[in-house]
């Protein structure tokens, strides 16, 4: 069943959506920033939602987040009329824990009309005693700057609580000067009484007891006000705290008032030479102060904070006064009339009006309930929805039945209109339960998410972990450039396209699509596959969307499909991890190559080399585990002299692998944190090149602790045949119960693509033949094949010995003899085929170290016969030869070893 605000809601929006062609049907979408009584003319309402224009007056209703809110429509007559306005009192969006939203700087009010019968909220003119003394009047007064982000971890915050990560200043004991807070009072009423101060702060630093019995409290903050001290404040831990202090209204003035916050320097123990280490986030500050009530000073809106009469100062015109829950006061020149303390109210001079920042109509198509199944849901951002129809159209091609979706509807839909990840959550809950059967499989996300929507440029001093350089180890990577995106706008919300979720990891925040589709049972493990292409641009996606669609409708033919790569650093436990799990891809006839770091190398040239000759040549997958980050994998060991221990942005974009594109699986911290506002990662130009790169990547957000059995299982689902990318993510997720690697580990890229492995099957078999090596067999269970052949054989490291290359003519052939010296060694043989004129191809492998069959017996004749065999055997309708023309050119360096050619 649904929510019961959003029951209310249909209720009230019985009309939505509805067919264009009925009158009165449809809605409108109003954003607006600031509290403040607001007006929406006649004119307005119907350019942007003509269909509203017939709709009785007395059908109209407003609604925020699905409750009614009280309106005033002027003028008369049964509908609106050219000159008529609706009025409402309208508040700012604030967050479930802070006072600014983390997902949206607008709030959001929904026009439409209800058939219900029920009568619509309506503001009423309210009547008030006039005369006698005036009532003392105050106003809030909230501060607040969003200048620093810090990561906050599990150990402090709730999941999914939205906390605040944004804070004002940071405070620790080594600054040279306090922060100060300069703030003005308008309208200040001087009389005596005092005003309250409430300050929030969180505390970064701990101190650790060490065996002392009386432990410090963590924190202490010094405040004064005009350069007095008038408080301190001690605490323990990192949990958001309020102080509060007093201060007399005779300190404070109109305007000029300062504020100043430090932490002292404070000692564990008497002479102790070290201080103690207290680093403190300030937030925000809240008072109420009295005020006079002249409005030509400031027209916030006020509250009486006691009994009397409201009274106004103002400079002539019509004064009234309305208030959030629905009534309207009239003055008598500058008087209000007695109103209860405690109501706030919202001043008005004439026509006065706040307008709304932007309107638009809500979408006709209802996806609650669709008509018929749907397998595939995009989700864009309405500036890319056009790039994204080539890729719709393909998979609806292919038997897919895809919608695609305005972000913009869903909000309206599925979260009252306004920006939050929860309304894709909720459309993607209602799809999974509620739709049509069968489920969605697939979901994706067409437009880039960022952490912060409200600046011109982030303050990097605080953002913890995003400072210019990766801190791996300290001071080893001090010389390495970020990479800012090079069409980063002076608004950093133009990369805030759709939403992420923020999951509070052990080392802090970090972007999740995965919680947009754990709709299942557990609220942990997705149900649909979920990917994103992390974009702004229409060409970006083009390019994404071209790559796709060419990799699933042009295949490449070639060895480099059942080729993986698996690079790691100079660790042992990653180098074995990595080897465990080459061992289960070369037991099934892949073809693994290894690019592993040494702490003895000078330098790590040959690796960089080795990894872009990899990716150039095409890989199926290409597998790093190990230590990394944002724009770089560290591919050797640290090197404080030069960096030539790393695989950087810059080797990506470099690349030349065209259509043999793998998929890129970046087992380490933080190499798509696709959140990220200004700067670009390693993970996102993998899948953003154009014509080049990967064409998906399974990539963190954020720090974790690389784990060898979750890339296990993933590869394990990978590399079945004909398994979507996505829903193998799905399957490997699912044994997972590491919460931080299931969250925040996300596919940038289509989910429903299909890697190209080999798909088909052939066997190898040992024969044994009366003198010389055994001879190895392959057959094809096909009726024809005609193509090519590579056979590597590999000794027991899975290190490539030898390679040939040759035509097939026929579905049964023998294998080239090898030298005798990679026969004596060699533990297997891997083979793949390809027929490019079906299109067909497959692997196979051999385990060269079981007993060998039993050597027939020739009688004389027999051997006679062999003795006369022609050099070039021919075996019924199979020929074997060399320098087949549609074979690819014989490469060397693979696996660092020659590469022959029969």
């Amino acid at each position: 069943m649904l929510p019961y605000s959003r029951r209310v809601a249909l209720a009230l929006f019985a009309a939505l959506p509805g067919s264009a062609a009925l009158a009165c049907s449809g809605g409108l979408h109003i954003e607006i920033e600031s509290p403040g009584v607001y007006a929406l003319d006649q004119a307005s309402l119907v350019a942007a939602a003509p269909q509203l224009a017939d709709c009785p007056r007395d059908s109209l209703v407003l609604t925020q987040r699905g409750k009614e809110v009280p309106i005033r429509i002027s003028g008369s007559g049964a509908t609106l009329q050219p000159g008529d306005h609706i009025e409402w009192v309208g508040q700012a969006l604030h967050g479930p824990l802070s006072w600014f939203d983390s997902y949206s700087t607008v709030n959001v009010y929904q026009l439409g009309s209800r058939s219900d019968g029920g009568a619509p909220a309506r503001i009423v003119d309210a009547s008030a005693a006039h005369g006698g003394a005036s009532a003392p009047l105050s106003r809030r007064l909230h501060l607040e700057q969003e200048n620093l982000m810090i990561r906050l971890n599990q150990a402090h915050v709730k999941q999914w609580a939205e906390p605040d990560y944004w804070h004002w200043a940071k405070l620790t004991h080594v600054d040279p000067d306090p922060v100060q807070i300069d703030f003005d009072l308008p309208d200040l009423a001087a009389r005596s009484g005092s005003v309250t101060f409430k300050l929030k702060f969180r505390g970064m630093s701990q101190i650790t007891p060490l065996g002392q019995p009386d432990k410090p409290l963590d924190h202490q903050v010094r405040v004064q006000l005009g350069g007095k001290p008038v408080a301190e404040f001690t605490w323990d831990g990192r949990a958001e705290v309020e102080h509060a202090l007093s201060v007399p209204v005779a300190s404070l003035r109109e305007q000029g008032n300062r504020l100043t916050l430090n932490v002292p320097k404070r000692q564990a123990k008497p002479a102790d030479p070290n201080p103690i280490v207290d680093v403190v986030m300030f937030n925000s500050l809240d008072l109420d102060y009295p005020v006079n009530g002249n409005i030509d000073r400031s027209a916030e809106s006020l509250y009486p904070s006691g009994a009397g009469s409201v009274v106004l100062g103002h400079g002539g015109g019509q004064l009234s006064a309305y208030s959030e829950d629905g009534r309207r006061w009239l003055a008598q020149g500058d008087q209000l009339g007695r109103i209860d303390a405690g109501v706030e109210l919202y001043p008005i001079i004439d026509q006065g009006f706040a307008k709304p920042q932007r309107i638009r109509p809500m979408a006709g198509k209802d996806w609650r309930t669709p008509d018929a199944p749907i397998d595939y849901i995009i989700i864009s951002h309405s500036r890319l929805i056009d790039a994204i129809q080539p890729l719709a159209e393909f998979h609806r091609k292919r038997g897919l039945r895809v919608a695609v979706i305005d972000v913009d509807d869903v909000y309206d839909q599925f979260n009252h209109g306004i920006t939050h990840p929860q309304a894709i959550r909720n459309l993607m809950e209602q799809a999974y339960k509620h739709w049509p059967a069968p489920q969605p499989r697939f979901a994706l996300l067409v437009g880039d998410a960022s952490f912060d929507i409200r600046h011109q440029r982030v303050d990097r001093r605080n953002l913890a972990k995003w400072a210019d350089s990766e801190l791996l180890m300290p001071g080893q990577f001090g010389d390495i450039s970020s990479t800012p995106y090079a069409d980063t706008p002076s608004e950093l919300k133009h990369r805030a396209l759709i939403p992420t979720w923020q999951f509070v990891s052990y080392d802090g925040q970090s972007a999740s699509d995965n919680h947009f589709v754990s709709v299942g049972e557990d609220g942990l493990h997705p149900v649909i596959a979920i990917g994103r292409f992390p974009v702004v641009r229409p060409d970006e996606v083009k390019a994404i969307v071209d790559k796709t669609i060419a990799y699933l409708s042009t295949p490449q033919l070639g060895a480099w499909r059942r080729d993986v790569m698996f690079i790691t650093d100079e660790s042992d436990y990653f180098k074995n991890s990595s080897d465990q799990i080459a061992k289960s891809l070369d037991s099934e006839g892949f073809l693994t190559d290894k690019v592993y770091a040494s702490a003895d190398e000078k330098d790590n040239l040959a690796h960089q080399s080795s990894i872009k000759d990899g990716l150039n040549e095409g890989r199926l997958l290409v597998h790093f585990i190990g230590h990394g980050g944002r724009y770089i994998w560290r591919t050797g060991p640290p090197d404080l002299r030069k960096n030539h221990d790393l695989f950087t942005l810059e080797d990506v974009s470099g690349l030349n692998n065209g259509a043999r594109l793998p998929m890129i699986l970046s087992m380490t911290c933080y190499s798509a944190p696709f959140d990220n506002p200004t700067e670009d990662s390693i993970g996102e130009r993998f899948l953003r090149e154009p014509g080049k790169g990967a064409v998906a990547v399974f990539a963190a957000s954020w720090r974790n602790s690389p784990s060898p059995q979750y890339s296990k299982v993933i590869v394990e689902q990978l590399t079945k045949p004909g398994v979507t990318i996505g829903e193998a993510i799905i399957a490997g997720k699912k044994p997972i119960q590491d919460d931080t690697l299931v969250e925040t580990y996300n596919l940038l890229g289509d989910p429903a693509v299909v890697l190209e492995r080999p798909a088909g099957e052939f066997q190898l078999a040992r024969k044994a033949r009366p003198f010389g090596p055994d001879a190895i067999e392959a057959s094809v269970q096909r009726t024809s094949f005609r193509g090519m052949a590579e056979v590597n054989w590999v000794d027991a490291t899975g290190k490539s010995l030898f390679a040939s290359r040759f035509a097939v003519l026929g579905p049964r052939f023998t294998l080239p003899e090898p030298p005798a010296e990679v026969r004596a060694t060699a533990t297997e043989v891997r083979g793949y085929i390809a027929d490019p004129a079906n299109p067909f191809d497959a692997i196979a492998m051999l385990d060269l170290s079981s007993a060998a069959p039993a050597q027939p017996k020739l009688n004389a004749e027999a051997l006679s016969r062999l003795k006369k065999t022609p050099d070039r055997v021919s075996q019924g309708d199979v020929i074997l030869g060399t320098g087949f023309d549609q074979a690819a050119p014989v490469e060397t360096g693979k696996n660092n070893d020659k590469v022959a050619t029969q």
